[in-house]
């Protein structure tokens, strides 16, 4: 450590690493908004990334975020490199306070672990680790990972002056694992307006669904796949962009694709200027998770918050963090099941473009009002500096 810090920020991955899902993502958020606020901040992740791996100046925060990247190797999707142990060992015996983006993972088990033995208070942010039904997935199918969770995660986590949460059913997921009395405080993951803006409408005729995530069970493309491809019309679209995956499941989606050729298109990974590129060429982003078996893991969702930013207005299961969503005029929740979906589609299908527009602005009226990425950080800011002001039943002060 060069300088005098006021936090220290640990995770597994960092924006603008490929391949690692909202986390890597929402770490450089955040920590960049209290960069901007005047914090002085060391981050402190691993350099994996599905292209080159990272550098620090990669990593660009601002002058106020100290950039300390260890060489991970193996395991990689959990940060696994030995360098880790005297990076996040020397962060947490310097800095006051550590927030930690995480559980279950290398980086986010030493950092906990370390902040314990050392007496140092920190935070930690879940981030769907404690999801029920994923956790309830791990119990039947993974009990090592269970092990795991009972020897080293609950316990850090029972230490930790406050847990950050994004949502209800991740709070939910917390109290019941950890503790009814668990120091949970729900706060938003927010959205730097600067760095996104609203589109115009597509000029493509008919209606265009984007989907974008890793192309896993959890994530519930293939079930909503199989009810559009039921309903869709002459001219209306599907755009898909995530990272592949291995297994049946990913099969079962290449052969729902192949379907519809002219209609459904499959892009790959993109980087954050593809992601953009595609939003805007769509009326509407799609986040069906939990529609197929494998458990609901999405604690929050930033893909949603960041179409609607983009003025796109979304169409989303219901339970996640997007339960208020329809009542904001920002979109359509459908239950689990594919006679909702159905029902949500005719829907979509049925508006004009005049209403469409509408919409559009509401979604991005409502990311301005509730989801302004610096007035988040100020919040989740509390956490570290003010625990015994946080309120008992876990809502946002």
């Amino acid at each position: 450590m060069t300088r005098q810090v006021d936090v220290a920020v640990v995770s597994t991955h960092v924006a603008p690493a490929l391949g690692y899902g909202g986390v890597s993502v929402t770490t450089a958020v955040l920590t960049g908004a209290w960069a901007k606020l005047g914090h002085r901040i060391l981050l402190c992740s691993s350099d994996a990334s599905l292209g080159a791996r990272l550098r620090p100046k990669d990593v660009n925060l601002g002058s106020a975020v100290e950039v300390s990247l260890y060489r991970s190797y193996g395991f990689r999707r959990w940060g696994f490199g030995l360098g880790a142990i005297p990076k996040i060992l020397r962060v947490c015996v310097n800095a006051p306070q550590v927030y930690i983006h995480g559980i279950a993972t290398w980086p986010s088990t030493l950092a906990a672990l370390f902040c314990w033995g050392l007496g140092r208070p920190f935070v930690v942010a879940p981030r769907g680790g404690l999801m029920p039904e994923h956790v309830i997935l791990i119990r039947q199918s993974k009990p090592h990972k269970w092990w795991y969770y009972r020897l080293l995660t609950l316990p850090a986590l029972r230490r930790a002056q406050a847990i950050h949460c994004t949502s209800d059913v991740e709070a939910e997921g917390v109290r019941r694992y950890v503790g009814a009395d668990a120091p949970v405080v729900i706060i938003p993951n927010g959205v730097d307006l600067d760095q996104i803006h609203a589109s115009p409408a597509p000029q493509t005729p008919g209606l265009t669904l984007c989907f974008l995530g890793h192309i896993l069970p959890e994530k519930g493309i293939n079930a909503f796949l199989r009810v559009w491809l039921t309903q869709r019309r002459p001219g209306d679209r599907m755009l898909i962009a995530g990272r592949a995956s291995d297994g049946a499941y990913f099969d079962e989606f290449k052969t729902l694709v192949a379907e519809a050729p002219e209609a459904v298109s499959y892009h790959g990974y993109l980087d954050r200027a593809g992601v953009k590129n595609l939003l805007a060429q769509s009326h509407f982003l799609v986040l069906p998770s939990g529609l197929d078996a494998g458990g609901m893991r999405e604690n929050f969702g930033n893909v949603v918050a960041e179409a609607l930013a983009a003025g796109r207005p979304v169409l989303v299961s219901r339970g996640l963090a997007w339960d208020g969503i329809e009542a904001a005029g920002a979109g359509f929740v459908f239950d689990l099941n594919a006679a909702a979906v159905g029902a949500a589609l005719r829907r979509v299908q049925a508006l004009e473009l005049d209403a469409w527009r509408g919409m559009s602005r509401r979604a991005r009226r409502h990311v301005e009002a509730h989801l302004n990425v610096h007035t988040l950080a100020a919040e989740a800011w509390r956490l570290l500096v003010a625990p015994q002001a946080l309120p008992a039943n876990g809502a946002r002060s």
